[in-house]
């Protein structure tokens, strides 16, 4: 008896859930019908991604140098494999972050942020508020490259995720060593030429003797003296930003660029760069740097457009750039080679040589919004960024057009450029990869069959710099009570530790008030500061 009750309890509950299940498969098919014509009008696999075309609106900052998105073959050749038409948004990157603000403040939302610049703030605060839709369905269901590039590399799924479990946006993800070992330092290579051809420095006391020689010997042969040895670009008007990155690993300390917290892990455990010993020594190193007049007085105030101005002059004997015709003139292509390119440096204090990269991982670059009646479609269209094919079209441009396979093998590509046009200005008008930062995932592979010159010189360079290559931190999704508590204290801490850099530096404070320093430091709640990431990272580690 109890065991045909059991059974009949069984049907009953099976009976039910099955009520339940159609009830809500009817509910769920209602809303999508009301919400999306997609799913009925969606092609799961193979191109177009939709039978009839759907039009979506799109915001995304456009770069200085680009031409109207609406006219670019990118998204024309888009529009042709996928089916899917866009109408373009297009704020200018400096004013972009101020308009996507209004946007989200007006509920005036696009459908899709495309090159979107969504922090980690916008995508807990917006995803929460639900403007932004959860994509982690989506990417399981419609984007099969983009799940198994999260598949192979965990470390993609840990930085996009947020503290609540969901992802709102999609990365750039680059395997291109040139683009994580941006930023390499060279000599001028008539100024080594005239001095007969000194080694290349390996440790920082190698290095101040080179800029003496640099200052001292007359390099550029004018009989003035005008040799600025050292100068560098201000990055975001932080002058030392580039000496932190090249010269600071000499002693010791790494900076975390993923995140700029100027924080660094080691052993699981988050501290303070600008609070260690390493980072006091090197502040000492650039003091004796700007004491002996080896350093650029201008660092502090100057353009990149001056910096370029100053090597184009021969006035510029060391610097950091992406490569050496950023700065120097150089008049053929090849002779970029010349130039010597400086390796991470050693100190008495520091037999490692090492260097910080830049960060793999670009977040917020893709996100759907509510509004958005095609989520499917929509992924699936941006999962083909994550292809080979993608990468040449976003990077690039069309096959034929902006570039070609120079033979059958295919292993060798080479850009077309129309007569009279400069190759990046063509690539402008074609791609929005050259100015903003997009959804894509850039091939190395396909990058290094690139029958070009000078991105053969660099990223011969980039092979050899990585070597040297360490993370100070993994890029971390703080929560957003986190992100704002951390905000306040970062613009305080770093606004303090900039000036206190540049006194340190140019000699108006002694490093006789380190202590005070310090001091200082912790009454503006450093040690919460770095409790913030702490838990951050802790919580890195645990997502799979």
């Amino acid at each position: 008896m109890k065991k045909k009750m059991l059974v009949l309890v069984v049907a009953v509950s099976m009976m039910m859930s099955m009520i339940v299940a159609c009830s809500s498969k009817k509910e769920s098919d209602v809303n999508k019908s009301e919400n999306s014509a997609a799913p009925q009008n969606l092609n799961a696999t193979g191109y177009p991604v939709v039978n009839e075309k759907v039009t979506l609106k799109l915001m995304g900052a456009k770069g200085a140098s680009q031409g109207p998105w609406d006219q670019m073959m990118f998204f024309e050749e888009m529009e042709r494999i996928t089916n899917i038409h866009f109408e373009f948004d297009t704020p200018d990157s400096k004013v972009f972050q101020e308009k996507k603000n209004l946007t989200f403040a007006s509920d005036n939302l696009p459908d899709v942020f495309f090159a979107g610049s969504l922090t980690t703030f916008d995508q807990i605060n917006y995803g929460k508020q639900g403007l932004l839709i959860p994509l982690e369905d989506l990417i399981d269901e419609y984007a099969p490259n983009f799940k198994a590039l999260m598949d192979e590399n965990p470390d993609i799924r840990r930085a996009i995720t947020a503290p609540d479990g969901h992802i709102y946006a999609l990365p750039q993800v680059s395997d291109i060593i040139r683009d994580m070992m941006f930023f390499r330092t060279y000599l001028n290579a008539e100024w080594m030429e005239a001095l007969g051809n000194p080694q290349v420095p390996q440790t920082t006391d190698e290095l101040l003797e080179l800029l003496k020689r640099f200052r001292d010997e007359d390099p550029n042969k004018n009989g003035k003296k005008d040799e600025l040895p050292l100068s560098f670009i201000n990055v975001k008007n932080d002058s030392l930003n580039i000496p932190r990155t090249y010269i600071m690993p000499a002693f010791g300390v790494l900076e975390d660029r993923p995140n700029q917290s100027r924080l660094q892990v080691s052993e699981d455990k988050v501290s303070a760069v600008f609070m260690s010993e390493g980072y006091k020594e090197f502040l000492k190193y650039m003091k004796t740097l700007h004491d002996e007049k080896l350093l650029d007085p201008e660092i502090f105030t100057h353009t990149d457009q001056q910096l370029k101005a100053k090597g184009q002059e021969g006035l510029i004997g060391m610097t950091t750039h992406a490569a050496p015709f950023s700065v120097f003139k150089v008049e053929k292509p090849e002779d970029n080679e010349k130039y010597p390119l400086v390796m991470p440096l050693t100190s008495s204090m520091n037999s490692e040589k090492l260097f910080t990269p830049r960060p793999n991982i670009t977040i917020g670059t893709f996100a759907i919004t509510k509004n958005n009646p095609h989520p499917e479609a929509t992924m699936r269209w941006v999962d083909y960024l994550y292809t080979p094919e993608g990468f040449m079209l976003g990077n690039q441009g069309i096959e034929g057009e902006a570039w070609k396979w120079k033979d059958d093998s295919k292993n060798e590509w080479v850009r077309i450029t129309p007569e009279g046009m400069n190759k990046e200005e063509f690539r402008a008008q074609n791609t929005p990869d050259i100015g903003s930062t997009i959804p894509l995932l850039k091939s190395m592979e396909l990058n290094y069959k690139q029958n070009d010159l000078v991105n053969n010189i660099l990223n011969k360079q980039a092979d050899e710099l990585s070597q040297y290559a360490q993370d100070a931190m993994p890029l971390l999704f703080l929560a957003e009570e986190e992100e704002s508590r951390a905000n306040i204290l970062k613009n305080d801490l770093m606004n303090y530790i900039a000036q206190m850099e540049a006194k340190f530096v140019l000699g108006k404070e002694s490093f006789d008030n380190w202590d005070a320093y310090l001091s200082t430091l912790k009454k503006m709640n450093v040690d919460e500061y770095v409790e913030i990431y702490q838990n951050a990272y802790d919580r890195w580690k645990d997502i799979n």
